[in-house]
């Protein structure tokens, strides 16, 4: 396991996925998303992998990030937390999301689920 931190994110990599833990209070907007995304893609380098947005606190997503060239590169997401407004907002991305998309309610389901759509 290989960690790094950006200004907005800690990112925790494994071997077939990424977990993804916005800091608190963060806005997460095209150009966070841009230059995290960057890092997450040059780390796998062409490898498949899955990201899982592990959403522990609060903060700010600017829908548009799906608009992004680089979100259409990702293969499979998931959203992890136990907080009802956050799943009604995944609701929303996931519709703006055209590949595999999950909502879990802790980690623990979401590493087993990206360890069988990664292979």
């Amino acid at each position: 396991m290989i960690t790094k931190s950006t200004p907005h994110y800690n990112l925790i990599f494994h071997d077939n996925y990424v977990i993804a833990v916005a800091n608190e209070g963060a806005f997460i907007n095209n150009e966070t998303v841009s230059e995290t995304l960057k890092i997450i893609f040059d780390h796998y380098n062409g490898k498949n992998f899955t990201l899982i947005s592990h959403r522990k606190y609060q903060y700010t997503i600017d829908i548009d990030i799906y608009t992004l060239r680089l979100m259409k590169k990702l293969r499979a997401l998931a959203i992890v937390s136990n907080d009802n407004i956050v799943k009604e907002n995944a609701i929303v991305e996931q519709l703006a999301f055209d590949r595999s998309f999950a909502f879990f309610e802790n980690i623990d389901d979401a590493t087993g689920w990206a360890e069988s759509v990664t292979i």
